[in-house]
């Protein structure tokens, strides 16, 4: 990865050219780094909050200074799944930061007016970049169907299992048992309020949750995307419940068919936002995330490579932010 000076973009028809004022690093961003499989010279970076710059020909109701958050991606409008409200599962999408358009790990960003959403007075800019994982998480805990007093838990306190342990803590969803082998990532965890925080490597978790529920909890988020993790995750739960995977891995899963069969357990897939930007912005607004504690490091793009590989190694970071007019 490199940093280098490019021509600024210029927004075409119906875009915005946006000062990026920060971007957060995303768990898919840290694996297609790793992998080696973002398209040459592509720009990543897709969890951006900002100021209006300027307007392309044809828009209309947005001015200069205007404080936004960007979705990263651009549904068609017109496929089954756009008109049937599943828009994460788009036909054509068209997204920024980890395809063909250059993404926001970068001061100017061109992107449709249509993928901006005003930022409410008060909140914090570095605070909104949070919007984009924090619709993943509503989206989660929407597509479980989990309601309140109802037993969870959360399978990796990496940025996503954080804030959906903030999003369950905020429907009233308990308890709460979080599972995170790294210790500064179960700190990060337990000031979030959770009922329980375990290390599965030092504690039995499934012992715990008996304990905890007796038949089981309604719902685990696995948000590792770690077959060690994921493999054991169908025997948390009581019958009828489901397992929502909302980390990924390349690696196979081991599941029982028996086990789903005979309780009659889901396993449930979950892929971006689900079009809760509105909803984890409201969130935000209403002070119900602790971003000050997600939000762990705030980085100059000059970084951005290191960080990438840091977070690629190590699991003590919560939510890294990359500040692209930062020394």
């Amino acid at each position: 990865m490199v940093v280098e000076e490019v021509a600024d973009p210029q927004p075409a028809a119906g875009e915005v050219l946006v000062k990026v004022r920060y971007c957060g690093i995303c768990g898919s961003d840290v694996h297609l780094f790793a992998k080696g499989v973002f398209f040459l010279a592509t720009t990543p970076g897709h969890e951006a909050s900002g100021e209006v710059l300027s307007l392309g020909p044809g828009v209309s109701g947005w001015q200069p200074g205007d404080r936004v958050v960007v979705e990263p991606s651009r549904t068609c409008g017109q496929c089954e799944y756009c008109l049937s409200g599943q828009p994460q599962l788009c036909l054509q999408p068209e997204g920024f930061g980890t395809g063909i358009r250059p993404g926001a790990f970068a001061q100017l960003l061109a992107t449709h007016h249509s993928t901006l959403l005003r930022v409410p007075p008060g909140l914090d800019l570095a605070h909104a970049a949070l919007v984009e994982p924090l619709s993943v998480a509503v989206h989660a805990v929407d597509v479980s169907g989990i309601e309140a007093s109802q037993a969870a838990v959360v399978t990796g306190a990496g940025p996503i299992g954080l804030l959906i342990t903030e999003v369950l803590r905020e429907r009233g969803v308990q308890p709460i048992i979080v599972s995170e082998p790294s210790e500064p990532r179960r700190k990060l965890a337990a000031k979030l309020g959770p009922d329980h925080v375990v290390d599965p490597s030092a504690a039995s978790l499934a012992d715990l949750v008996r304990s905890q529920t007796g038949l089981g909890v309604h719902a685990v988020f696995e948000c590792t995307g770690v077959p060690e993790a994921a493999n054991p995750a169908l025997g948390l739960l009581r019958p009828g419940g489901t397992m929502l995977v909302v980390g990924h891995s390349e690696k196979s899963y081991t599941l029982s068919s028996l086990m789903l069969m005979a309780r009659e357990l889901r396993i449930q897939g979950v892929f971006g936002s689900g079009g809760r930007f509105p909803a984890a912005l409201d969130l935000l607004a209403a002070g119900k995330v602790h971003c000050q504690d997600i939000i762990t490091r705030i980085a100059p793009l000059a970084e951005a490579e290191a960080c990438l590989r840091e977070l690629g190694d190590a699991r003590s970071e919560g939510k890294v932010l990359i500040d692209p007019w930062a020394a």
